[in-house]
Parts: C-alpha cells; structure tokens; sequence
C-alpha cells in the first residue's frame, strides 16, 4: 500500500508543477503576469482630493520636469493610461499627505475563523490588494504585506503561486524559527506580488511539521523566548516600519501560529458565512475566543488587539443570509463591517488562475466580464468599510 500512496503522491507534484506551468504560460502569452488597474486622466478628476484642473495642472509640471506618463494607442492618437504608481506621483506631488504620515508603523491585521471553508483567505488576499488598488485610497500609497501561516499555502497561491508548491525553504514558520535579521527577512523571505506595493512571506506544506512541534523546537532554538511572542518579535517587530497594514492568515487549527497571531495582532476581524453549519460553527468560535485570550495570557505573553469585527462572507440577497446578518449584529453590535464579501463565481474565476478580482486583467478573464466587474467594485466597498473602521479606532 506504501508503494501505492507513493506513486499517486509522485503523480499529484507532477500534475501540480503542470498546472503552475501552464498557467505561468498562458499569462507570459498574454502579459499578464502582473496587472494593475488603469484609468485615463479625465477619470482622475472624481479622485479623492483631485478635480480636473488639479490633475491637468499636475501632470504638465511633471511631464515638464521629465516625468513619463503612461500612455495607450486610440486610433490614431495617444490617450493617458495611468496606473496606480502614476496616480501615485500626481498625488505626491501635490503634497497630499499619506496614511504613513501620521502612523509610522504598520497596523496587524489577523483574519481568522476555525471553521474552515468560510472566505478567510480569499477576504485576506482581496483586502490586501483592495488596500493598494482601491480608487479612494489610491493617494496613500499604501505598503501591504501577508504573512501566510497556513501549511496549505493557500494566500502565497494567489499572491505568488510560484512559492506555493514544491518546497520552500524562506517561509513565515522557518522565518519564526530562524531569528533572522531584518535584511535577511526583507531579501531572502519577502516576496514580490502580482500587484505592485503588495509583498508575501509565504507557508509551504512543510510548516504542519513546524506548527506540530513548535513548543519543542522553540525550547531548542529559542529558550529565552515566550512561544507565543515568536512572530511578533521575529518577524512584525523588525518590519513594522517598512509597510502599513501587515494581514496575518493562519489555518482553520488551534495551533501555535494562531495563538502568535493573536499576540501579534492590533485587529481581528472574523469571516463569517450564512450557511447553517458555517454560522453556528463562527459563533462557537467567537464564544471561545475569551478563553483563548487566557490561555495566552496564562503563558505570560499579552493579547494587545484594539479592534475588533466580524464580517460576513458568501451572501445572496435572500431573506435567510438577510436573517444571519441581523443575528450576527446582534451579536457584534457596532464592532461589525457593514460591507459583505457576496457570494460571487468571480472570486472562484479568479482563483483558479491564482488571482484576486483585483490582479485578474478583464481582458483575458474568461467568465462574465460584468460579474468580475461587480465583485470587484463589491471589494471595494468593502475594503474601505474596513479601511474605515480601522481608522476610527486607531484615532480613539
């Protein structure tokens, strides 16, 4: 039977480097290996702190000062094509302030649900490019890193699925474990995205190993440390200054990685379903959330989260997912996104290209153009819901 289990393991890496690869094909075919959301310059004038005399003005000075603009044929013609990284400058140089400007180091966010199935990883990756890709927070220039504690790997998929199989030796647990300097960490762990200013540490299969046996193998290569400080002080406290909002993603288990992600976070926003099952599973583990919290606090480390909210994920307009919304208000009261992750074939789509609705370029996507449309702006929504909620509470 041995024998067996091998081969059929042996033929999954293989199918699975085919698939990677035939993916990677298609996107060098049709440039589309990375992508970014473009807009002409009449669009910039409906922009957050923009109007169209601004932008005209903006633009000439720096095309004077020898700045290129993006641009696209039209006809016989060129037309503005800017992406985010030219928007960028517009607003830089206006002297419009950014997000940094008055938080110095990054935000923790912890998104997490033990059950598993309930939209985790898709809302953390899609907030995670949302932050950066968002219309209205375009102006921030906003730094973004995911660190993917899952052993399924499945956040490094659609960030950089590339360091989502086969073995990968720079990831978040080995990163933990290893202690290493912060240059190490930025040149050998961090990983570039599809999307420009979004960075990922990835997991890899080999960190179930880890996550197991982490007690033991923190007393014998960490014994001054408190096991549940690890990721904070091995990797966030080193970074912090280099991004603004740090997303953690960590499996659907009680393990170690969740417990340092709960010690490392600043918020903890839960992903929580309509489905029966998946709604009365996220309100058991909302009700065991205090006794996790004194289980790290018995160990001597500190929870320090100062926002908290749930969120629902997977909804239709019908009158039972309506109903789940209102119990889980009741539930959360004011700590509660208002903006829902709906369920959409889009996010789906998009994933199976290792993608977001946000990295997926419309003009190769193969479903419904309006319904990535939708999901898209959906996304948008919610991540400045999000984005919101977390600065009202920073500021108090």
């Amino acid at each position: 039977m041995y024998d067996k289990i091998e081969k059929i393991a042996g033929r999954a890496a293989k199918l699975l480097n085919k698939l990677s690869e035939t993916i990677n094909e298609d996107k060098k075919e049709f440039d589309s290996e990375t992508y970014s959301p473009t807009f002409s310059k009449a669009a910039l004038a409906d922009f957050p702190e923009l109007a169209k005399a601004k932008v005209d003005k903006a633009v000439s000075e720096l095309e004077a000062a020898g700045y290129t603009f993006k641009k696209r044929k039209a006809g016989k013609t060129e037309v503005y094509d800017m992406d985010i990284n030219d928007i960028i400058k517009i607003y830089e140089h206006r002297g419009v302030p950014k997000y940094r400007d008055n938080h110095s180091e990054a935000l923790v966010l912890f998104l997490n649900n033990l059950k598993g199935g309930v939209a985790k990883t898709v809302s953390a990756v899609t907030l995670a490019h949302g932050f950066r890709c968002t219309p209205q927070l375009i102006q921030h220039d906003l730094r973004v890193l995911v660190i993917d504690l899952d052993p399924q790997a499945s956040a490094t998929m659609f960030l950089n699925h590339n360091f989502s199989i086969g073995s990968v030796d720079t990831t978040s647990a080995q990163a933990m474990l290893q202690n290493v300097k912060r240059e190490e960490l930025i040149n050998e762990f961090i990983q570039k995205t599809n999307i420009d200013g979004v960075d990922v540490i990835p997991a890899s299969i080999e960190d179930a190993f880890i996550a197991s046996q982490f007690e033991s193998l923190c007393e014998e290569h960490l014994p001054e440390q408190k096991i549940y400080n690890i990721l904070k002080e091995n990797i966030i406290d080193k970074i912090k200054g280099d991004y603004d909002f740090i997303l953690l993603d960590s499996g659907p288990h009680l393990d170690a990685f969740l417990l340092n992600s709960f010690v490392a976070a600043d918020a903890l926003l839960i992903p929580v379903p309509p489905a029966q099952v998946d709604f009365h599973s996220s309100l058991k583990f909302l009700a065991r959330i205090p006794g996790l919290f004194e289980k790290i606090n018995d160990s001597g480390s500190k929870i320090d989260i100062s926002t908290f909210a749930g969120f629902m994920t997977k909804t239709e307009k019908n009158a039972a997912h309506q109903n789940a919304r209102s119990i889980l208000k009741d539930v959360c009261g004011a700590e509660i996104i208002d903006v829902a992750l709906p369920l959409s074939k889009a996010f789906e789509r998009s994933g199976e290209s290792f993608s977001t609705v946000f990295s997926t370029n419309p003009k190769y996507y193969a479903g419904d153009k309006k319904s990535l449309q939708a999901a898209r702006e959906k996304a948008e929504e919610f991540t400045i819901s999000v984005f919101d909620k977390l600065n009202l509470d920073r500021s108090n």
